[in-house]
């Protein structure tokens, strides 16, 4: 009868985004202007200097354009085992 649309919403990646030490005083703005650039910010981790978030892979290059951004880096995940396992 109908077609089933497919979910076309793009993926997104999380990033961890480091803001220049210039700009550590203006960790909001650099937050604001990078939520107009499309990201997702989920953290601001200001005395760091950092903001965790998503967005689409292709938004990279415009997030790193951002004045007072050092670096756009993808987010990662480490597991470690419990205590109790054995070493592989």
């Amino acid at each position: 009868m109908g077609e089933q649309l497919e979910d076309s919403t793009p993926e997104t990646i999380g990033y961890i985004v480091t803001v220049q030490s210039q700009y550590l005083g203006r960790v909001q703005e650099v937050t604001e202007m990078l939520e107009s650039a499309g990201m997702q910010v989920e953290r601001v981790l200001g005395t760091l200097g950092q903001i965790i978030g998503r967005a689409e892979e292709a938004k990279r290059p415009t997030l790193a354009g951002v004045e007072g951004v050092q670096s756009v880096d993808p987010a990662r995940q480490v597991r470690i085992p419990p205590p109790d396992s054995q070493v592989q």
